[in-house]
This record gives C-alpha cells, structure tokens and sequence, in this order.
C-alpha cells in the first residue's frame, strides 16, 4: 500500500501538482490513504499559475511592445515627415520656398549674364535674339517668366527634401543654450542630398522625355552636347541653391541664440 502512495505521489510531483507551483495540497483519499498526507481545506483544487509564468509573459510583452513601438517610430519616419511633418516655424517654410524659387536662380541668371555665359536651356524657349547669349538684350519680360517656372521646380525640391530631413523641426535651426550649429548643418547637408537626388531624377526624366528614349555619352556629338549642358545647368542649379539655403538657414539658426527668435514652444533649456 504505502508503495503505491508513493509510486502516486511522485507521478503527481512530477505533473507539477504540489503547493509550491500554485495548487492547494492533493486530497488524501485521492491517494487511497486517510492519516498520512493531511485533509484538504475542500475538495475542489484552484488553479494558480506559477510567477515564473507571470515573469515570462510580462518579459514577452515588453519585449513585443518595444518592437512595436520601435516600427511605428520607423513607420512615422517614412511617412509622417511628408504628410504629417512637424514645422516649429510656420513662417519656415515659405521662407525657404521663396529663396529656392526667386532669390537663388535669379542669382544664377545674374552670375552667367555677368561672365558672358550661354543661357540655360530653361530661359530658351521665350527668348526673341538667336546668337543665345544672356547680355545680347532679350525681349522685355522674357526672364522673369522662365526663372519663376524653374525656381518654382527647385523650390519643390528643397522643399520635399527639407521634410525628409525634419528641417522644419526646431532642432534644425535652433542653437539656444549651448547646442551649436552641428545638427543645423547636418540637417541642411541631409536636405540638400535628398533635393539634389530628385534634382538628378528629375533632369533623367525631362531627357528622356526629350529623346524619347534613353541616351547616353559617345552616341553622336548632338547627345554628347545635350548631356553636358544638362550636367552643367545642374551644377549651377545645386550649387546656388545651396549658396542660398545655407546661407538662410545658418543666419536663421543664429537668430535662435536670442529669446525672440527662438520658436514658441521650444524650451530653451532642453538639449
């Protein structure tokens, strides 16, 4: 008899069924004896998990809630920078677009008309003179309308690559309380190569629009000529364009080291 109790009680431990892993003790006639284990407080047994279960499962949670958390960051650094972008300076952003659109290209016409360049295939569809050069006296207005369309297209791009960069965000271009000018210029850098990439893109697109078809150097002289104007109005346009912008956004963020120029719900003392 006592063989079987034991055989039984240690079928029942290794089940897990004691008091140490969360159950009431075992009632004795379930074991075939009356004396030897004592009497149940009542004959139905409760179930407890043990706290190492309690400690998995909240592990697991944490565990899952980080790496929730962690997509969404990642989601909303994707998506929310464009369609819902946070812009500590409502002022900001037509700022930039103005400089992108007037300042900068009508600078870069101003540079080529001062050295004598050739004009810019942008400005070549309204002029009336036919040697091609900026100082040989255009048809009045003709400037104007040509540099606002092109800037209009820089702007866009500064723009879409500004809200990539959170440059509209007031860690972009405040410096109060010790900060410095390193995530400034590590925003406008950002901006800049984000712009300049759909700048490439775009210029890409237009000359296959042109061609209708893909070209490349070495095909005749005509194509060679085409692409080397193409890189060369692109270079003008990425360098003025951040000539400009820098210079804006730096004196911008310099603004920020007094009280008035720093964005309303920014705390100073915050880095």
């Amino acid at each position: 008899m006592m063989r079987n109790v034991a055989a039984y009680t240690l079928i029942l431990s290794l089940l897990g069924l004691n008091k140490s892993n969360g159950f009431q003790s075992v009632p004795s006639y379930y074991l075939g004896v009356t004396s030897s284990i004592p009497q149940p407080k009542s004959t139905a047994f409760t179930f407890a998990p043990p706290a190492s279960i309690y400690k998995n499962t909240h592990t697991r949670t944490t565990s899952t809630t980080c790496v929730s958390s962690s997509n969404d960051d990642e989601n909303d650094g994707i998506t929310t920078r464009f369609l819902s972008p946070i812009i500590d300076d409502a002022g900001l952003p037509l700022a930039d677009t103005l400089l992108a659109q007037v300042v900068a290209p009508a600078l870069q016409v101003f540079w080529l008309s001062l050295n004598h360049a050739p004009r810019p295939t942008w400005l070549a569809p309204i002029f009336n003179n036919s040697d091609g050069l900026l100082y040989s006296n255009p048809a009045q207005g003709s400037l104007v309308a040509p540099t606002l369309i092109h800037g209009a297209a820089l702007a866009f791009c500064w723009v879409l690559g500004s809200l990539a960069a959170k440059g509209f965000e007031s860690d972009a271009f405040n410096v109060s309380g010790g900060r410095g000018y390193g995530t400034v210029i590590t925003r406008i850098i950002q901006a800049g190569a984000f712009s300049t990439g759909i700048l490439i893109f775009s210029t890409q697109v237009d000359l296959l629009f042109e061609f209708g078809r893909y070209v490349q150097p070495g095909e005749s002289p005509e194509i060679d000529l085409r692409l080397l104007n193409a890189i060369v109005e692109l270079l003008n346009d990425v360098v003025f364009e951040a000539l400009v912008l820098s210079s804006w956004r730096i004196y911008r963020a310099s603004l920020t080291e007094d009280a008035e120029g720093r964005p309303s719900n920014y705390d100073p003392d915050q880095k």
